[in-house]
């Protein structure tokens, strides 16, 4: 797993309306009564890995939003999609970045299995959307649905993605963690929690 602020090279791309302010550490990104998304652009074949993810995350989330074609306007977007190696996404006229922008999602995960070559040339393409970025190059079966299910679980406990992300796959270089799927992640809006106002309202 590999954890990369600045993945696809030269600049981070301009930063999308969910993001009025600097975030750093001390003053993370909050988002409160955060809603999930998931969007399948590769049909029934990935319908079981949808179904994986969403009975272990959709208990986590105040809303969940399904769709094969429709982009969900959510916090967290799960995308099931095949990305080829110049960088187009199969059943999709939209490039990730642009799919990432009008998602308003702050953080992103291409949750199917694609390779490193297909990311780069994917970041490459046009779209101003930035976001925590997670891209897939393995699943590694039940870990990864099991990974973001205690991922976003520290969020809720004020523990930012960086640092939970760090906690649960310390970035020691040539160290190799069986208990995690196989991921780039690109951490451009970095800092994030999560609150829910009905826990916190108890």
């Amino acid at each position: 797993m590999q954890w990369l602020k600045a993945f696809f090279g030269g600049k981070p791309a301009p930063g999308a309306a969910y993001v009025s302010r600097r975030v750093t550490h001390k003053h993370p990104l909050v988002i409160q009564n955060p809603k999930i998304g998931f969007l399948n652009l590769i049909g029934t074949q990935a319908l079981p890995l949808v179904d994986e993810d969403i009975t272990a995350l959709k208990p986590l989330f105040s809303g969940c939003l399904e769709s094969a074609g429709d982009l969900p306007v959510c916090d967290v977007l799960m995308i099931y999609a095949t990305i080829r190696p110049d960088g187009l996404i199969q059943n999709a006229s939209q490039s990730l970045r642009e799919l990432i922008y009008k998602s308003h999602a702050p953080i992103v995960v291409v949750a199917t299995e694609n390779s490193a070559q297909s990311y780069i040339a994917a970041g490459k393409r046009p779209g101003a959307g930035k976001a925590n970025l997670v891209m897939t190059m393995k699943r590694n079966g039940l870990i990864f649905p099991n990974f973001f299910k205690e991922l976003f679980g520290m969020m809720y406990r004020g523990v930012s993605m960086p640092m939970a992300w760090v906690k649960l796959a310390p970035q020691i270089p040539g160290k190799e963690h069986d208990n995690v799927p196989g991921t780039i992640c690109a951490m451009e809006v970095t800092h994030v929690i999560f609150k829910s106002v009905v826990d916190s309202a108890r």
